[in-house]
Order: structure tokens, then sequence, then C-alpha cells
């Protein structure tokens, strides 16, 4: 049964679910809360009742959370994301470094201080899984050819997005902590 949702359908379709996750402030929710969401939006006619035209029962669950609350957390993160990189580096690190290159599918940033060896990874990342983002540096770094040079100096920036839900001080501190025996830093924004 299942067929192609026709473009116009999906976007109408997108639209609404969109505006239902502002309204119920998606991000910020638990995963018992968004799973709850979900089925709702499932039993909507607006939402799972017309899916059921182009699609089986079971897929469209499936649908609405793979093609598009993940979107929707992913365009939500990028407009949130802080636009300069450099002023966060100088913050967080205290130097002054200019682009290099940039892995958009990975999200990694890599910078360099004109003054000496000093190269900084700039990741983005969620407060609720920085251990990925910091995993993606790691292999990033050992990848690349200036972590072989005795003389360089590399540290690492995570720029991980609070999904609207405040970080307590002691989460703060115990996460700058771990952080810190990698040489990196952490920079949180979007908090609630």
């Amino acid at each position: 049964m299942s067929k192609k949702v026709p473009d116009d359908i999906a976007k109408e379709i997108k639209e609404c679910v969109f505006q239902e996750a502002d309204r119920v402030n998606y991000l910020a929710r638990s995963r018992t809360d968004n799973g709850n969401f979900l089925a709702q939006l499932v039993a909507m006619a607006k939402v799972g009742g017309r899916l059921s035209q182009y699609m089986k029962k079971a897929e469209i669950r499936t649908y609405i959370k793979d093609a598009i609350l993940n979107r929707y957390s992913k365009d939500k993160t990028q407009e949130e994301r802080p636009d300069d990189l450099g002023r966060i580096i100088l913050k967080e690190i205290g130097i002054q470094a200019h682009f290099e290159e940039e892995d958009a599918k990975s999200q990694i940033t890599l910078f360099k201080s004109p003054s000496d060896s000093c190269f900084v990874v700039v990741v983005d990342g969620t407060v609720l899984k920085w251990e990925t983002a910091l995993r993606k540096a790691l292999l990033y770094i050992a990848s690349k050819p200036f972590s072989q040079n005795s003389n360089a100096s590399i540290k690492v920036v995570l720029t991980l997005f609070a999904r609207h839900q405040k970080v307590s001080p002691s989460d703060f501190r115990h996460l700058e902590k771990a952080l810190s025996m990698c040489n990196a830093r952490p920079y949180i924004y979007g908090e609630g």
C-alpha cells in the first residue's frame, strides 16, 4: 500500500507537525513526553490520518519521527547555533584563531592560531550527548596530519545545544572537569 506522499501534502503535514512541536516545546521535553506527543500526532486526522492514505499504519510513526521530527530538531538546532565561532574560541580558550576548514556533515570546524601551531577543533552537539561530540572531535583529530606534529597544540571546543533546558551549575562544572582531561571546553547555548 505504500506510495509516495505528494509533495504538497507532505509540506502541509510537515508544517502542521512543526507548529505542534513549537506549541509543546518539543525540544525541551522528556523522551517519554515526546513518545506520547508522537502517538498524538499519529492519531491526529491532519497528520496520521492523512498519512494513512499513503502508507501502512506501522510506517506512519516512523515517517513522522524520522522524516519530520528529526528535521525539526536539526532545523531548530541550526537556528540557535552561534554564528561567530571565533568569538567563542577567544572566550573559551583565550586565543585568536582563523578558519581553516569545515566538515558540515560531521559538524566539525577547524581553526588555527596565526601566531603559533595551535589548532582548535570545534564540534557541534547537544548537552545530553556531549560524549558523541567529543568522540567525533577525537576521531577527526586522529585522522588529520596536524595531529602528528609534536610541536602542535590541539584544543577542542564543544558547542553544545541545551535544547531549551536549564543546565545546572553542578552539571556544568562536572562537564567542564571531564572535558578538561581531554583538553576540551564546553560552550553551552540554547538554555531554557
